[in-house]
């Protein structure tokens, strides 16, 4: 069974409704190195041809 179910305006599918995105932030203070090394690591990774445009926020 799908916990946490939204309200929604509209009728939705609970397999919507019960959408969880993992994506979160935190106060917590990342080390320098861990940071230089996912940045490396994203300036290696692929893009669609070459064209993704990657942008990065101090």
């Amino acid at each position: 069974m799908l916990e946490n179910l939204v309200d929604a305006q509209y009728t939705v599918d609970d397999l919507i409704r019960g959408r969880w995105s993992p994506r979160a932030f935190s106060n917590r203070t990342v080390e320098q190195d861990k940071l230089l090394i996912l940045l490396e690591a994203t300036r290696w990774a692929a893009s669609s041809y070459n064209e993704q445009p990657w942008s990065f926020i101090e």
